[in-house]
């Protein structure tokens, strides 16, 4: 499933803070299927910020948002994108 977080007033780097947050939780807890089993599911997460590129519209965050998810789902789950992909090749 997907859904959106919004953050008034929050810089990208408390975004991606939260966002951790979430994610940690998320993939801490532990679901019980049978008596035997249990899973744990992952969050794979897109940020985009109006600090980042100066005046967007919330469309346009949001599309941001959505590509750096679909960037972040393949190449490792469980993880988070706070950046364009070309930036993420740059940095390893």
């Amino acid at each position: 499933e997907e859904f959106c977080i919004v953050l008034p007033g929050a810089t990208k780097a408390q975004a991606l803070q939260i966002a951790e947050r979430i994610r940690q939780r998320i993939n801490d807890k532990e679901i019980l299927v049978t008596k035997s089993t249990t899973l744990r599911i992952s969050a794979s997460m897109g940020i985009s910020s109006a600090e980042e590129y100066g005046d967007y519209d919330f469309e346009q965050l949001q599309s941001l948002a959505d590509k750096r998810l679909y960037y972040a789902k393949p190449s490792c789950r469980n993880r988070i994108c706070a950046s364009d992909a070309t930036q993420e090749r740059e940095k390893k």
